[in-house]
């Protein structure tokens, strides 16, 4: 495991939801209602936490491939949007709100220079009223959010976090700290060959978990990351 050091990180791209904002798990409940709806049957645990952290179109395409239904783009477009509906209307029932002390993070790490970039597997319809609804402002308290739809593959592929990077006009992996709350998080920035790996306690897995998984550091919450770096 990496020890803390100097740092020479100049973007720290993080998860929205379990890793940023408390949502309360209402994304999982939603995916798993939605999909299972869609089967007419439930799906095994260990299938769908392979697909936790995934882009959500991608993690319904998976989800149902798996399960030996064909997934065209129709049928994506349908469980898409019923997913989509009901996870706002869960987030209007129960707004998310910020972790504790993330979002004082946020504002330490971007008064030393580094950009604070989200990244998330949410499309942008989802993302974009959370966001609202948790209070946080592009250029305020964060320089921008990068969402599944931008990229054409989701975690674990890295593409999300170089999209993050292009945005923050950060050209070297070697200056970037990517954290999140799942196992796909830590795939995508091992991929991506970022500097720093971490995952975070505040979300979907638990420590056991995502020390399974190729990373630099597991922190409590992504509070702690401002004193990571010194």
């Amino acid at each position: 495991m990496t020890e803390p050091g100097v740092s020479l990180v100049t973007l720290v791209t993080l998860d929205i939801a379990g890793t940023s904002v408390d949502e309360g798990g209402a994304v999982y409940v939603a995916l798993r209602d939605t999909v299972e709806k869609h089967l007419g049957k439930p799906i095994p645990d260990d299938r769908f936490d392979r697909w936790k952290g995934t882009g959500k179109r991608q993690a319904i395409e998976g989800l149902l491939r798996e399960s030996g239904v064909p997934a065209g783009k129709t049928v994506l477009d349908a469980v898409e949007s019923d997913f989509t509906a009901m996870l706002l209307a869960a987030y209007r029932k129960t707004p998310p709100t910020a972790l504790p002390g993330v979002h004082d993070a946020f504002g330490t790490l971007r008064q030393r220079g580094i950009k604070v970039v989200l990244q998330t597997g949410y499309s942008r319809k989802i993302a974009e009223p959370l966001l609202e609804q948790v209070g946080w402002e592009i250029g305020r308290d964060i320089d921008g959010v990068i969402t599944s739809d931008q990229v054409r593959m989701s975690r674990p592929s890295p593409y999300l976090i170089f999209r993050a990077m292009e945005l923050a006009g950060v050209q070297s992996v070697d200056e970037v700290l990517v954290g999140g709350d799942t196992p796909n998080d830590l795939r995508a920035g091992t991929n991506a060959g970022a500097r720093y790996v971490l995952g975070v306690l505040t979300g979907a897995h638990d420590a056991a978990t995502l020390r399974l998984e190729p990373h630099t550091h597991i922190l409590d919450s992504a509070a702690d990351i401002p004193g990571l770096l010194g």
